[in-house]
């Protein structure tokens, strides 16, 4: 069920990508927004349009015409944000906004944020979601320099807090680090820098030294930061990438927890970013160290595929999940239709319990000057065995979002 959040909302919003004080105060205005739901049954399903005029960030109310109110998010970008709590396929609903119903409220649930030693910790109504590692992680004692970075998010939990992600592995594949980006086999510049297995020492991914945007609220928070792909074997250290992340956690559900990533790739110099042909690189999950053991975890891709046939295959989603200390759950990734050679096929390993999605595999890739790699997936985390209907439902919300229309009365 939905939490509603009308009349009690406390100051969560921190969207700061433009300062409040350049955006020119409006009057109070009166906005029609309906929502189609489609070709599917909308469930708990995150809408989002741009008003037609500029509207204050902050939090509203909408009603739908029986008096049901529901949280309204609006960002700096002018964008609003909500949940449509059920919609059968076929129909729409119309909403009425009024900007003076801007207001403070006064609550514990909805995305808040905390600042750790060295990450930030997202929650949802008081429950652990994910951190991102803004500044350097704490290496175990004795672990050689070259795996102390940031840039990446780790711990991720289910709903029940069971942690699903693992980074700084001292028994297998230390270089792994939760959800983090890198390519493998590349060309840049006449040289081959290894983003991923930074162990050899050809390349680095350097963290950046500030997060751009960070934000709380009731429909969803999150953070836009930097890092920046190194190559260390030239004379000098060149950055061959600058890399965005764009985190989005949502409050939706209190069967699952669901946050976006986008991340954006963009050539630093004149030169491209050549990724030959390759069998994995890209964004990446890594599994619980629990799940080492092949025995422990288990696969399962959107087309029905296990861990014995899913690799090199193309998939709109991808799950991991198995046992951590007695206790049953598991991850999803969903890949949005528009990333390149979508849907992409998929690198699972036979033995150690990572994946990721790698274009590559289909054939060669280039990251041009002026044309940034942008990638984008959605993943849902929750307890016990995967949902195949569950998941397909989320996939459809993700890829073919509810029609919104907004007019001004």
């Amino acid at each position: 069920m939905l939490v509603r959040f009308v009349n009690v909302w406390v100051g969560l919003l921190l969207l700061l990508l433009v300062p409040t004080a350049f955006i020119q105060a409006q009057p109070a205005q009166e906005y029609r927004i309906t929502a189609s739901a489609g070709n599917f049954d909308r469930i708990e399903s995150i809408a989002s349009f741009t008003f037609p005029q500029v509207v204050e960030p902050g939090i509203y109310t909408i009603e739908d015409g029986s008096g049901q109110e529901t949280a309204l998010q609006v960002d700096q970008q002018n964008r609003g944000w909500f949940v449509i709590e059920r919609l059968q396929a076929g129909t729409s609903k119309t909403y009425t906004l009024n900007t003076s119903s801007q207001h403070p409220g006064n609550s514990n649930q909805g995305i808040s944020l905390t600042e750790e030693e060295n990450t930030l910790q997202f929650n949802s109504g008081g429950d652990e979601v994910l951190s991102f590692y803004h500044k350097q992680n704490n290496l175990p004692k004795g672990m050689d320099e070259v795996y102390r970075r940031g840039g990446y998010i780790h711990p991720v939990y289910s709903p029940n807090g069971t942690q699903l992600t693992n980074h700084l592995d001292t028994t297998v594949h230390t270089h792994h680090y939760g959800i983090w980006a890198a390519w493998t086999s590349t060309q840049f510049q006449g040289r081959t820098p290894d983003f991923w297995n930074i162990q050899d020492k050809t390349a680095e991914v350097a963290r950046g030294d500030s997060v751009d945007l960070k934000w709380e609220g009731p429909v969803h928070g999150g953070i836009v930061t930097k890092n920046f792909h190194v190559d260390i074997s030239a004379p000098a250290p060149v950055v061959a990438l600058n890399e965005e992340w764009e985190v989005r956690i949502f409050q939706n559900s209190a069967d699952y927890h669901l946050f976006d990533v986008t991340l954006t790739h963009s050539a630093n110099t004149l030169h491209p970013l050549i990724l030959p042909q390759y069998h994995y690189g890209g964004m990446a999950f890594r599994g619980h160290q629990q799940w080492n053991d092949p025995a422990n975890v288990t696969f399962l891709t959107s087309e029905g595929h296990g861990r014995d046939s899913a690799n090199e295959t193309r998939a709109r989603w991808s799950h991991m999940g198995g046992v951590v200390d007695g206790a049953t759950a598991g991850i999803a990734v969903l890949g949005h239709p528009e990333n390149y050679r979508a849907p992409q096929p998929i690198r699972i390993h036979p033995q150690t319990p990572y994946f990721t999605y790698a274009p590559m595999q289909l054939g060669n890739m280039v990251i041009e000057p002026g044309d940034p790699y942008i990638m984008q997936y959605r993943y849902v985390t929750y307890d016990g065995d995967p949902d195949p209907e569950l998941l397909n439902r989320l996939w459809n919300d993700y890829a073919y979002p509810p029609g919104i229309t907004v007019e001004a009365l």
